[in-house]
């Protein structure tokens, strides 16, 4: 069987540490977490985003009204979204709600800042 390869936040990441990792993470869905990362397929590559320098992780929800031939209907996606440097650089989107908040507290519970924060606003007067 192939090695597998991945992305990581610098380049291709081409450890057995990784891949061992990989195999015994946590499963949510197609989002992996493991001891030293998260795991998600992206395109044709699998993203490695390793704890180290991750500021935040959160979930930002997408609501999508959709118009039919009989009515309108509602869709929900949820994105667990990565912050490192101060930006978002990465996002793993699902539908699975209950799925994505425990993924969020896995991550958590590897020392990872959870929940969104609302930078600072000048204050007024």
């Amino acid at each position: 069987m192939a090695e597998k390869r991945f992305a990581g936040v610098n380049g291709n990441v081409d450890s057995p540490e990784v891949s061992a990792d990989y195999e015994s993470a946590q499963t949510f869905e197609k989002l992996r977490v493991g001891a030293l990362g998260v795991y998600f397929r992206d395109g044709l590559k699998i993203r490695f985003i390793p704890y180290e320098g991750l500021e935040r992780a959160f979930i930002r929800i997408q609501e999508t009204r959709s118009r039919m031939c009989c009515g309108q209907a509602n869709f929900n996606y949820y994105r667990v979204v990565f912050v490192r440097g101060g930006k978002e650089f990465a996002d793993y989107m699902s539908e699975n709600e209950k799925a994505m908040d425990e993924a969020l507290a896995a991550i958590g519970a590897h020392g990872v800042p959870t929940g969104f924060v609302r930078p600072d606003t000048e204050a007024a007067g």
